[in-house]
Parts: structure tokens; C-alpha cells; sequence
């Protein structure tokens, strides 16, 4: 009587494999094919030029995208089939569902990492919705134009300037300080090795020259990476990192000198959102998009500026496109009573002079948007200008508030006398009692200032009129 026959070890794995295939009815195939896009894309966003590597290729993530769902649902049946019926870790179709689970849980944390690079990412999305808003920001180029009804309210650029940012280039960062012991470290590990790996063994009369070899490849890799490498960045960190920066009613923009446009919509920057390194002078906004300005040399400023256009009272009032004419913001000093001369800046407008005291930007700021800042010390005329957006009525109530917060003085136009035969042609003489303002005058502020002082003494030989024949002001 014949023994009938047994199946080999072998021949049953694959009796196994091909039944677990089968109950999958098709799943199998899927997670198969969806192999390979997982690992092009997860090699092409570990790359250094991954942005220029997405662009070339505008439908991986699509097709990746739109057969999640049913990926999803055959990496769920595979999970629960291979529990279910104990199947073997060397089954094919059980093995590559483990490694395709792997690899889309690296790629998540890799993409997250990337879409972190170009915007605010919350926590919970998972890997298609990733995928998805990080190919849009890549594709999507911020455009450097206005758009139809946007409005310019500032510009700056942050160009070669040899004095600030040559010393800064050789100047250590204060809070990144380099020290010449790493240096000295990795050059004698780095000869210590070398001895250690050859022919012969190391020996006492190895020493000297060892030692000698530590000093000084160590010396000149100091003088190199804290004295030249310095020196070298100075000079060529400025040209890489120069552009010009905007903001707009709707927008903050940077145009660097190399690479395309950065735009950050103002509406959607935080509480917090805006940083600025005072050493470096790097800007860094976050938003809608991650904005990151280098070396702009006002940038406490424009961070000020900022914080002004993107929360009331100033969110939206460019839109307008008009500001007011009758007000000029000028350099000025103040003496009260025979008392020093104190520095600072005044705001000429029809309704008399105000004077706020040098350096007091951050209350100013605060005055107007009722929220603290982290911003240093700057002057207070930028957030004036600023203002200006604003209509008169609202603009003489900020001008209030700043100069109760900064503690500077206020004089209406009946109590302010300007005395123009001592004032020359670089200074605008104001007096009232025994105090006296001196303003410099300026060839862009000149017709401003002009205007206001032909309102003062309008006002003084006409008394201002009540009720329907009132003047408007603008």
C-alpha cells in the first residue's frame, strides 16, 4: 500500500501565504503596489532639495492621497485576519503590511517635520492630511506684486550696511558662544585614532610627537573655525541674506536677494508669533505660513509695525488707503522749567503738539493694543506713524493713551504758541509757559508741518465754528 504523499515544509508556507492572499480578497495587491510610492516619497522628503525634488513630481501625492481610505481599510483587515488565525511572521502579505504600517508612521513624524518648516501643523492630523497642505504650501508661491485692493502700508529693506553687519559678523553671538575646546577635542581624537589604528603599537616615544600634533592642528583649527571662519561670514552672510521686506494691509512679505518671496497673512499670526533675535537681527513670524526675514537692520520695528496691523485698532484700517495729511511726527527735545533737555518725539497735528520721551516703543505698543511685548526698547515713532491709518478721532485717542503711558506731555493749539522768528530752518520752535519744544524739521514732513501751523493761527484769529458750518478735518 502507497503512502500518500506530504506536503514539504516549503510548499505549505506557501499553501498558507496564497490562503491568507485569497481571504484578502484583493488587499493584498493593494498593499503591495502601495509599497513603492511610501518609499519614493519617504527618500525624496529625507533629501536635502526635497522641495525642488515634490515640485518635479505633482502626482505622488495625489495618488498617494487618494487611495488612502482603502489602504487604511486593507492594513486594518490584514491586522485583524493575521491575529485572528495566528498567521506566521514570514508570511508575505502579513510582513509587508507591518513594514508599510512602520514606514507610514516614519513618514508621518518626516512630513509633519517638513509642513513644520512652512506653517503650523497641529498635532492630530494624520499622514494624508500632512501630505496634502504640505504639497500645497510647496506649490503654492507667495506673490510679491499687491493683489486688487491691497494696500501698501511699509516697506524697508535689509541690504548691505558695512558698519552694523560686519561687526556683528565678527562679533560672537552672545548667546552661541563658540569655544576653542571642541576644536582641540576633535583633533587630538582625531590623531589619538590615527595612532591607535596603525601598524605599529602606540609607544612612550609616540607621545611627544602625539602631543605636539594635538597643539597645534589644534591651534590652527581654532585660529580657522573662530578667527577666519568668522572674518569670511561677515562678509559674504550679508549679500546671502539681504531682500526687502513689506507689509501690506493683508500681508507681511520678505523678498529675499536669493530664493522666491515668503508671505505670512497678518490675520492669522498668534499671540507670540513674532520673534526677533537682537543680535542677528532675524525676523521670525508665524502664521498661516513660517516667515523667517534675515538681518533686516530695523527689524524691532517692522516687529512693532506688525504687531500693530495685525490686532485692533489698526487690523484692517490700511485698507482704506488713506491717511491722514495734517500730522507730523518729528524728532524733538523738551524743556520744562529750566530742567535738561529731554529727548524724544513729537506729534504735530491740528489739535496742538504731544511729546513722548525717547525709547519708550514697547509702552507705546502696549497703550495702543492693550497687550504686553517682549520687543526692547525702541523709539516710539514708528507706532506713531503708524497711526495714521487710523481716523482723526481715533488717532488723537491712541496719541492719548500713548502719551499718558510713556509719560510724556501734551499742549492743545490754544495753549501752544509757535514762535517762528526764532526758529531756523532746520527747527520748529513750540512754547507754552515756561516749557519749550524744539521739533527738527524734515523736507518730507515740510508741507505737514506747515499745514498744522496754518491751523493753529487760523484758529487763534477764527474761533472754530459749532454745530452743521464746523470744518471737516481730514
Amino acid at each position: 500500500m502507497s503512502q500518500r504523499s506530504r506536503p514539504s515544509p516549503d510548499a505549505s508556507g506557501l499553501i498558507k501565504a496564497s490562503d491568507a492572499e485569497r481571504q484578502l480578497e484583493g488587499r493584498a495587491e493593494l498593499i503591495t503596489a502601495a509599497v513603492s510610492p511610501h518609499e519614493e516619497l519617504e527618500a525624496l522628503l529625507s533629501g536635502r532639495r526635497w522641495r525642488r525634488a515634490l515640485l518635479k513630481r505633482p502626482a505622488l501625492v495625489p495618488a498617494l492621497v487618494a487611495q488612502a481610505e482603502a489602504l487604511k481599510e486593507a492594513l486594518e483587515r490584514v491586522h485583524r485576519r493575521a491575529v485572528t488565525a495566528a498567521w506566521e511572521e514570514s508570511t508575505p502579505v502579513w510582513r509587508e503590511a507591518r513594514e508599510l504600517s512602520a514606514r507610514r508612521e516614519r513618514l508621518t513624524v518626516l512630513a509633519r517635520r517638513r509642513l513644520e518648516s512652512l506653517a503650523e501643523a497641529p498635532p492630530d492630523l494624520h499622514l494624508e492630511e500632512v501630505l496634502t497642505r504640505l504639497d500645497a504650501g510647496v506649490r503654492q508661491s507667495a506673490s510679491w506684486e499687491l493683489t486688487p485692493g491691497e494696500v501698501l502700508a511699509f516697506e524697508t529693506d535689509a541690504r548691505w550696511h558695512p558698519g552694523r553687519r560686519l561687526m556683528r559678523g565678527l562679533i560672537p553671538h552672545p548667546e552661541r558662544r563658540p569655544s576653542a575646546v571642541p576644536y582641540f577635542v576633535l583633533v587630538g581624537l582625531g590623531v589619538l585614532g590615527a595612532l591607535l589604528m596603525a601598524d605599529a603599537p602606540l609607544s612612550l616615544r609616540d607621545a611627544a610627537p602625539a602631543l605636539f600634533m594635538i597643539v597645534t592642528f589644534g591651534l590652527m583649527a581654532t585660529i580657522v573655525g573662530s578667527v577666519l571662519w568668522p572674518l569670511v561670514r561677515s562678509l559674504l552672510w550679508p549679500l546671502l541674506g539681504s531682500g526687502q521686506v513689506r507689509i501690506t494691509s493683508e500681508r507681511l512679505l520678505w523678498k529675499p536677494a536669493f530664493g522666491a518671496p515668503q508671505a505670512v497673512r497678518l490675520g492669522t499670526i498668534p499671540d507670540g508669533g513674532i520673534t526677533v533675535d537682537g543680535f542677528t537681527l532675524d525676523l521670525r513670524v508665524k502664521g498661516d505660513r513660517q516667515l523667517h526675514a534675515r538681518t533686516v537692520l530695523d527689524a524691532v520695528e517692522v516687529a512693532a509695525l506688525l504687531e500693530l496691523h495685525r490686532q485692533p485698532p489698526l487690523r484692517g484700517a490700511a485698507r482704506r488707503g488713506v491717511r491722514l495729511e495734517r500730522v507730523a511726527i518729528l524728532a524733538a527735545t523738551l524743556e520744562e522749567g529750566g530742567q535738561e533737555e529731554q529727548k524724544g518725539h513729537c506729534v504735530l497735528h491740528p489739535g496742538g503738539v504731544s511729546f513722548i520721551p525717547e525709547q519708550q516703543g514697547p509702552k507705546a505698543l502696549q497703550a495702543i493694543t492693550g497687550k504686553s511685548t517682549s520687543l526692547e526698547a525702541f523709539h516710539a515713532d514708528g507706532v506713531l506713524e503708524a497711526l495714521r491709518w487710523l481716523p482723526r478721532a481715533e488717532f488723537d485717542a491712541c496719541v492719548a493713551r500713548v502719551v499718558k503711558a510713556t509719560g510724556g506731555t501734551s499742549w492743545d493749539a490754544r495753549s501752544a504758541r509757535h514762535v517762528p522768528e526764532t526758529s531756523a530752518s532746520k527747527e520748529v520752535r513750540i512754547e507754552s509757559g515756561r516749557s519749550v519744544l524744539k521739533g527738527e524739521r524734515v523736507w518730507a514732513q515740510e508741507a505737514a508741518v506747515e499745514a498744522v501751523l496754518r491751523d493753529w493761527s487760523s484758529g487763534a484769529r477764527f474761533p472754530r465754528l459749532r454745530g452743521p458750518f464746523r470744518q471737516r478735518q481730514k
